[in-house]
């Protein structure tokens, strides 16, 4: 990939070609017992549309296309929250925006650690495609990538796009 070509939306094919030939490079790697890069808590198309009817919104569909292709979890450098958790202590979609949803117009996919979270905002009870930072302190938000897979390529797998 030369230069940023982050202001268009990348497609499947190119996505799944270099989570591909990251996953080959990882596997010469040493990791301390118990780290996985890729969880891969994947969706049903289901589960998407149970949750999108609890949550009343409509998800983007390159984030509903990816939690059904590879899942929530570890994505190497970011934890992205399941649409449904895999166990019952952990969070997903519901449980982290049931209650902040209409208040905030911000949909939390994933956390940053600073407290500041990732996610699309809302137009009515349609989310953006594009990804945007949510700062905890103001609630001020930023622009983070035109698409959820432009997001994981820059911030899960640490690649300039």
């Amino acid at each position: 990939m030369v230069g940023k070509r982050w202001w268009t939306v990348m497609e499947f094919g190119e996505f799944d070609a270099l989570v591909l030939r990251t996953r080959e490079g990882l596997r010469t790697q040493d990791y301390p017992e118990g780290f996985f890069p890729f969880d891969s808590w994947r969706s049903s198309e289901e589960e998407i549309e149970r949750v999108e009817q609890e949550l009343d919104v409509r998800l983007p569909g390159q984030y509903k296309e990816f939690m059904v292709r590879h899942g929530g979890g570890a994505f190497l450098f970011v934890d992205l929250l399941p649409v449904v958790a895999p166990g019952p202590r952990a969070e997903d979609l519901v449980s982290v925006n049931r209650d902040s949803l209409r208040e905030t117009g911000f949909l939390a996919v994933a956390p940053v650690g600073t407290g500041d979270w990732w996610g699309f905002t809302l137009t009515g009870t349609e989310c953006d495609e594009a990804v945007d930072l949510r700062s905890h302190d103001d609630g001020l938000r930023e622009r983070e990538a035109p698409g959820f897979l432009d997001f994981l390529v820059r911030h899960g797998l640490g690649c300039d796009s």
